[in-house]
């Protein structure tokens, strides 16, 4: 019964490393990953690649691995891992599905500690039991389709919310980074330029360091990554909707145009 109750965690925690895995490359395949700027990882930045990397590696030590205390040794260590990770990203946007609107938290933190705690004490109990591989590796698959699954449904409520937040603002700012090779490719993708309107005066295209910006900033409006489209109310810009990513916002400036271009005689 222990054994079978250790071999159902090692493929649990094994199968959320492969679904935030596969749900970060399906994000970056299709430009739409958000992944957090700067440290994440104490005072060191780790890329997007190397977590990924990284969790299928682990996943696959963990369901191959003949020993259950090593496979409980490895995965208490990548969690253990996102402990750290987690603490240094407190309060700021989470790139852990690879979309927006997921902030790191303490249910993130204790979490993945707890998580950590519990394998580490498996690992010591259970130095030298095994278990079936293809029965961890089924653990792993189903726990992995649960997390698609519902990262699925969730963006899906999400966008369907944003959309009737979306319904009461007048102004949609596409805000560009002069470092950012994908603003450029916006740029010129959309064939526009930075101080450009369009769609009757409803959308505007700004540099990061302009005026325009900095208001929306003011307001408390939080723009992590470019290039950014930020659709606001004129009268309440703090309740703005902020969608980065070059496919994001390409497909977001279609919506807006189709919504909101007035037709001249």
């Amino acid at each position: 019964m222990n054994d079978l109750l250790t071999t159902i965690l090692v493929g649990g925690a094994t199968g959320v490393l492969l679904g935030t895995a596969g749900a970060k490359a399906w994000a970056a395949a299709r430009a739409r990953l958000m992944w957090p700027k700067g440290a994440n990882f104490l005072r060191f930045h780790l890329s997007a690649g190397l977590v990924i990397a990284a969790e299928v590696l682990a996943s696959v030590a963990a369901l191959s691995l003949p020993s259950l205390g090593l496979s409980c040794f490895v995965l208490a260590l990548v969690y253990a891992t996102f402990v750290v990770g987690a603490t240094t990203l407190r309060g700021q946007e989470c790139g852990c599905f690879g979309v927006e609107g997921m902030r790191v938290g303490p249910v993130h933190i204790w979490g993945c500690a707890a998580t950590s705690a519990i394998l580490g004490f498996l690992a010591a109990t259970n130095y030298g039991a095994t278990a079936s591989r293809p029965a961890r590796l089924a653990v792993a698959l189903i726990t992995g389709l649960v997390i698609v699954l519902a990262f699925q449904l969730w963006k899906a409520w999400s966008k369907r919310r944003e959309e009737r937040a979306a319904e009461q603002h007048d102004r949609l700012f596409v805000v560009l980074s002069s470092s950012c090779t994908a603003c450029s490719a916006l740029k010129t993708l959309e064939n526009r330029e930075i101080s450009d309107t369009e769609a009757a005066g409803t959308i505007h295209w700004v540099d990061e360091n302009s005026e325009s910006a900095a208001s929306i900033r003011e307001a408390g409006v939080e723009i992590s990554g470019f290039p950014a489209v930020v659709s606001l109310s004129s009268a309440d810009p703090a309740s703005a909707l902020v969608r980065s990513g070059l496919q994001e916002c390409r497909e977001v400036l279609q919506s807006w145009r189709q919504s909101h271009l007035v037709l001249q005689p």
